[in-house]
């Protein structure tokens, strides 16, 4: 494949696009990039799709990136809800059961390799460990479908995402407050500026046995230093973030 083919080439959306498009993007062996994400709190300052906006931003870059290696690449609509217990209580939180999810995204994952899109790539941004795992069992079930999930939890990727990130203060902190700035500032509310950071180790409070923000101390439903987020802190964190997705893609092994 030439590698200069698909070069500075338009984020292409499954949902803005005639099936007949489509159609010859995946004769053309395109990837399908699935953006998930869920609906939760974020603090007072954060939208309850937070999780969204950073995962079709992530999917977006790394689309692009996919172009200059002369891979195309499709975005499809994204799952917006997920395994959210750690949330629950938090007024529009809404938490599905890890067999939904899991059973959802292999639907999803079969269909689209019906299709021809391979691989399919689950672009999550929704880090609740249960959520995750359900991820992971759900590409192993999809068989014939070849589906990849990047965890930017593992090293060496958590490694560049920053302190904060590493110790676990990621909800709705720094770290995710400076990737909305990033992808769509407006949704970050100025009461972000007046919040007191809030340091707790998340590791070891869950392994205390704390299952919910609530009884982790976070009861504003954030963890971290929201006020230090910057924009170009954000843009930073999305280049790591599609980096990780592109190189999985490019190093898959193919059939």
């Amino acid at each position: 494949m030439d590698p200069d083919r698909f070069a500075g080439a338009a984020v292409v959306f499954a949902a803005r696009s005639s099936w007949e498009d489509l159609r010859e993007y995946a004769r053309g062996g395109a990837v399908a990039l699935l953006p998930v994400g869920s609906t939760e709190a974020h603090g007072p300052h954060l939208s309850l799709d937070t999780d969204v906006v950073i995962a079709m931003a992530v999917a977006e870059e790394a689309q692009r990136l996919l172009a200059e290696a002369g891979r195309r690449a499709v975005i499809f609509p994204a799952l917006a809800y997920g395994v959210t217990d750690f949330a629950r209580g938090f007024t529009g939180t809404v938490s599905i059961s890890s067999a939904t999810l899991e059973a959802l995204v292999v639907d999803v994952a079969r269909s689209l390799a019906e299709q021809g899109f391979a691989p399919i790539v689950l672009v999550n941004h929704h880090l609740e460990p249960a959520h995750f795992d359900a991820l992971h069992r759900a590409a192993a079930r999809a068989a014939p479908a070849r589906v990849l999930v990047p965890d930017h939890r593992r090293k060496p990727w958590a490694l560049e995402l920053g302190e904060e990130f590493c110790r676990g203060g990621a909800h709705a902190g720094q770290y995710e407050t400076s990737l909305v700035l990033a992808a769509d500032p407006g949704r970050v509310f100025e009461s972000r500026r007046d919040l007191p950071v809030l340091d707790i180790d998340l590791g070891r409070k869950i392994r205390e046995g704390a299952r919910s923000f609530r009884e982790l101390g976070a009861d504003r439903a954030y963890l971290g230093d929201p006020a230090s987020a910057t924009a170009e802190e954000g843009k930073r964190l999305l280049r790591v973030l599609a980096r990780m997705v592109t190189e999985l893609v490019l190093t898959e092994p193919s059939e």
